[in-house]
């Protein structure tokens, strides 16, 4: 049966009235297989999922800790010696003058002040201390699928899914609304799902989801 043109050098045509997917719609298609992890077309999207109201809190990143990279501001009342701006390393700890080395990742900041005025005991008489995240460490991600403009982006400050579509200019028109997946090569199932019309809207797993560096976000 003879196929007819729908459009005029969009790719895409229909057979007895079904429409066929155009080049670009197959290209992206390759293109996210191979962004996860380099696997092919079939493990991708035969690759286990939970919806993102599935996953416990407690393994997501929670908001408000300290993590690694991200810049504190330690301040020991009446020891200038003492305060200042410090970068937390890959492991967790910082180099705090006159204690060493403190671990302060997965922390609040309160915890973290608390922690220092305790090693400080033997050091200053009744130390006083504040910790504040003063500069976020940015978390790297991968958009890749039917977005606008896929590609890996920094995100400062908003570590949603929502920030990551908006910095890739959101879906497509062929994008699937609730096949929008996060995958993370460290856990298991290794993607989590979402839909698009929850990402807009006060749904609380969805809102309070936080991406991770390393994230690869994949829209079907």
């Amino acid at each position: 049966m003879a196929w007819s043109p729908r459009g005029k050098g969009n790719g895409e045509g229909t057979r007895a009235g079904t429409p066929r997917l155009g080049w670009h719609r197959l290209l992206r298609i390759a293109l996210v297989a191979l962004a996860v992890v380099g696997m092919p077309i079939a493990c991708a999207t035969e690759q286990p999922y939970v919806w993102v109201q599935q996953v416990p809190p407690a393994a997501l990143p929670q908001a408000g800790l300290i993590q690694p990279r991200d810049t504190i501001f330690v301040q020991v009342r009446d020891q200038p010696s003492m305060t200042g701006e410090f970068v937390v390393r890959e492991d967790g700890a910082y180099l705090q003058p006159t204690v060493g080395n403190v671990v302060v990742a997965g922390r609040s900041p309160n915890e973290a002040a608390a922690e220092l005025q305790r090693r400080l005991d033997n050091v200053v008489v009744k130390p006083q201390v504040s910790v504040v995240i003063s500069r976020p460490a940015p978390v790297r991600v991968k958009v890749v699928g039917e977005v606008k403009t896929p590609g890996t982006y920094e995100l400062a400050r908003d570590f949603s899914v929502t920030a990551a579509l908006a910095a890739a200019g959101w879906l497509t028109d062929f994008a699937s609304r609730d096949r929008i997946f996060v995958v993370r090569s460290h856990d298991t199932p290794p993607r989590i799902r979402f839909r698009a019309s929850e990402l807009v809207a006060p749904e609380p797993s969805s809102a309070q989801f936080r991406l991770s560096d390393g994230d690869v976000v994949v829209v079907e």
